[in-house]
């Protein structure tokens, strides 16, 4: 019996699934997770930079917003997403 890729891929995706960036989040929050946080900035960090670019129309002040940015977010973890609880 043969299965169409699309089958298997479909079936193995959950198994291979990365986390959420809210799990991501969650991790760096109560277990201090360094690895979690590197991966939410690995993930967002483009987008984050490409919206202060446009915004600041300077490259390097793009990148110092963008990295206080994330340095606030490690900051205010605990309290994003706060008033869903």
């Amino acid at each position: 019996m043969s299965y169409p890729a699309s089958r298997i891929l479909a079936a193995t995706r959950s198994e291979l699934a990365e986390p959420t960036d809210a799990e991501l989040l969650a991790r760096f929050v109560n277990d201090r997770d360094a690895g979690a946080f590197e991966l939410l900035v690995w993930r967002h960090a483009g987008l984050v930079l490409r919206a202060c670019k446009g915004v600041l129309g300077d490259h390097h002040a793009a990148e110092d917003a963008a990295q206080a940015v994330f340095l606030a977010l490690a900051r205010q973890a605990p309290t994003v997403g706060a008033w869903d609880r």
